[in-house]
């Protein structure tokens, strides 16, 4: 069974150098990690020639194309090598020694075709900061399994979820090869999202793998354009609904982030980031009100 891993780095050497060596330590083979270059010009291309050689495979685009449309490169190229499962995990993550080990006889059971590891915060390494989330039945809606708690030795070795996180993600080929790859509509954020939804309703089962640890640097990206960050977020969860909502969901949903708007707006308006007020009032007003001719179920 052949396992390749496939990570963007953008202008982050230092965070990509130490995923690379953590997946390496865990036990993933030369010349199965695929790193896709979105044109960084910090010479990450050459330091991670120089550091890493020939065990790794790099692809190297001239400029920033967006998160999906880097990630669904990697992927494709990882497809045409033989993969038989992908990992697509985040240049700002690092995953224990054991990762693969817990993870491989759970790929060899074939129960599920999607599986993630619980992610951890990168700087409270115990604490959870994802696990997988349940769809709250009728809706488009979800919640989150032990955010932010700790977890407890009686957790069971599989838990069975509805979405993984695109942060990690272990995806099984037959998956692509029915479903396609990332929606390239989402640019970034929500895009694992839009894929699970699709995978699930292509009858395919998810689950968490607990003892697999991964930590999360939190929006190592992110904090680098906080408004953007706000709007692209905002927008794309909305460009998800209108996606997929059927019938009173949808005013259901409108209505929710509407809500959910206005709940994190004082917050924006008593620390004077106007800024970020506006992101979020732009994207929901975009994600409602402008069309999107490629408003569509992705298909590959």
């Amino acid at each position: 069974m052949k396992l390749y891993a496939v990570t963007v780095n953008w202008n982050q050497y230092e965070l990509t150098e130490r995923c690379i060596v953590s997946l390496f330590r865990a036990g993933l083979n030369e010349r199965q990690l695929i790193v896709v270059d979105n044109g960084s010009d910090d010479d990450s291309l050459n330091r991670l020639k120089r550091r890493f050689g020939d065990t790794i495979v790099q692809i190297a685009n001239s400029e920033n194309q967006g998160y999906v449309l880097a990630v669904n490169q990697g992927i494709e190229h990882a497809l045409a090598l033989g993969a038989d499962w992908v990992l697509i995990i985040n240049n700002d993550t690092y995953v224990a020694e054991s990762f693969l080990e817990h993870l491989m006889p759970v790929l060899n059971q074939g129960l599920f075709a999607i599986l993630g590891p619980v992610i951890f915060y990168a700087d409270d390494p115990r604490r959870v900061w994802y696990l997988g989330d349940r769809l709250i039945n009728g809706t488009l809606l979800t919640w989150g399994l032990l955010r932010n708690q700790f977890i407890s030795p009686n957790l069971p070795p599989i838990v069975e979820v509805d979405f993984v996180s695109g942060c990690g993600m272990l995806v099984r080929r037959d998956v692509f090869e029915n479903i396609g790859v990332f929606d390239p509509l989402y640019e970034m954020y929500t895009e694992e999202v839009d894929f699970c939804w699709r995978a699930r309703k292509a009858g395919y089962k998810f689950a968490c793998v607990t003892q697999a640890h991964m930590w999360h640097v939190v929006s190592a990206t992110a904090s680098r354009d906080k408004p953007r960050t706000r709007y692209l977020r905002v927008r794309n969860q909305i460009w998800f609904y209108r996606k997929y909502a059927k019938g009173g969901q949808r005013l259901l949903l409108f209505i929710f982030s509407l809500l959910k708007m206005l709940y994190i707006s004082p917050g924006d308006i008593i620390s004077f980031q106007g800024a970020l007020l506006k992101a979020t009032a732009a994207g929901w007003f975009d994600g409602w009100f402008i069309p999107q001719m490629s408003l569509r179920r992705y298909q590959r």
